[in-house]
């Protein structure tokens, strides 16, 4: 039998013993994701006794590396007893599981160049599956896909946020946007934080975003699939300002949270409720970049130049209103 073998078969032999406690996976707590190669590459393992750990590749057929825990860690802030398993040496790309005597395995994992290509392009599809004012189709969105909810296209002004060129009850459109992470409300600050960091991203590494491709109804086109979801949402909060005083609209709301229903089901009225200083400036930060990554792209006639002017009125606002705080109390 072969060393590697040997080694692989060894730690399992254990697990079997009499007397020791099942294998448990959550006890072998790392990225499940992977590593990148030369990356640092640590466990976190919840146990009190022990020295030896090992890494063996996925089907448990050969032992990749051999490491003694890191010395007992506890804190104020947790009942763990926690020890580290380093195995950064371990460089060749694979498949793999950290075994640790007596304990368990943990969930695989992969080592290998560009391992979180996949997570990122998840993490941008979910923005897909937040959408507002649209049909989820089968093609883009499988088994999740829906029927549109919340046209938003029949929206009030609340009272908390009339002016003389939009009195109480007056009839706007403001569709598009993202959901918010719990419910079907809108808001500015909120999702404008999420369109600066897409935007950022698209600003700092402009050729790894250009790869992603996460099929969603632009995809195809000249302009990247994240600057088409931060444009979804970048839209709709140009209709979140009054075009009377440049000021902007803290959130769309209902009167109170819908109850679990899907968003085509979803019946209450929408308002738009009171503008804020916050609002404000996160709107004119997110529309004077938007105005700066949008100008180079062809088939956005106009749209740079609307955000850059939006965002200076927003700005102006502000200035003449340093102090208005949202409140929700009083609405």
């Amino acid at each position: 039998m072969q060393a590697p073998r040997l080694l692989a078969i060894l730690p399992l032999v254990l697990l079997a013993s009499p007397g020791v406690p099942p294998p448990s996976v959550e006890a072998i707590r790392l990225n499940q994701v992977g590593f990148y190669p030369d990356a640092p590459k640590i466990a976190c393992v919840v146990v009190e006794t022990g020295a030896t750990f090992y890494v063996l590749t996925a089907d448990l057929r050969d032992t990749a590396f051999t490491g003694l825990l890191g010395p007992r860690r506890v804190t104020a802030r947790s009942t763990d007893t926690t020890r580290a398993a380093d195995f950064s040496a371990l460089r060749t790309p694979g498949q793999y599981v950290v075994v640790v005597p007596g304990l368990g395995v943990s969930y695989p994992f992969a080592i290998r160049p560009r391992v979180h290509e996949e997570l990122v392009r998840a993490a941008l599809k979910a923005f897909y599956f937040q959408r507002a004012s649209l049909a989820l189709e089968p093609r883009y969105a499988d088994r999740w896909s829906r029927a549109a909810g919340h046209p938003d296209t029949q929206v009030l002004v609340h009272p908390s946020a009339a002016s003389a060129g939009r009195p109480p009850g007056t009839v706007i459109s403001s569709p598009g946007g993202w959901y918010d992470a719990g419910d079907y409300n809108k808001y500015i600050v909120n999702s404008g934080i999420t369109v600066a960091t897409l935007l950022s991203l698209y600003e700092d590494f402009p050729e790894y975003v250009r790869a992603p491709h996460v099929d969603i109804p632009e995809s195809g086109d000249a302009v990247p699939d994240l600057v088409h979801e931060a444009l979804w949402n970048l839209r709709w909060m140009l209709t979140m300002q009054d075009p009377s005083d440049g000021g902007v609209y803290h959130k769309l709301t209902e009167p109170r949270f819908e109850g679990f229903v899907g968003p085509a089901e979803a019946r209450s009225p929408r308002y738009v409720v009171q503008k804020s200083t916050a609002a404000a400036l996160d709107f004119a930060a997110v529309m004077a970049q938007g105005a700066r990554v949008l100008r180079p792209f062809e088939g956005m006639p106009g749209l740079p130049d609307s955000a850059l002017t939006a965002a200076i009125r927003a700005w102006n606002w502000a200035r003449r209103h340093p102090d208005v705080f949202y409140d929700q109390v009083r609405l």
